[in-house]
């Protein structure tokens, strides 16, 4: 195993599990996104519903219908 160059491998060793765990523990508020979402994602299907193109419509329909199901939601 390489060392520091003051020969402390221990401390790097520590620093770098510290790192990787510290990373590792933050985790995603799911109800924070859905419930943050939820009138936006409404709104935008209104919108796509009454002036946006063909494509556009299938496109946000379904990007809405895939949100909606990680959310638990069915439309």
């Amino acid at each position: 195993m390489p060392t520091l160059p003051n020969g402390s491998t221990r401390l790097g060793l520590c620093l770098m599990l510290t790192l990787l765990l510290s990373g590792c523990a933050a985790a995603l508020n799911d109800s924070a996104i859905c419930d943050g979402t939820m009138q936006s994602r409404t709104s935008h299907a209104a919108a796509l519903a009454a002036d946006g193109g063909p494509r556009s419509l299938v496109t946000g329909a379904l990007l809405i219908q895939q949100i909606d199901a990680g959310c638990g939601l069915t439309r």
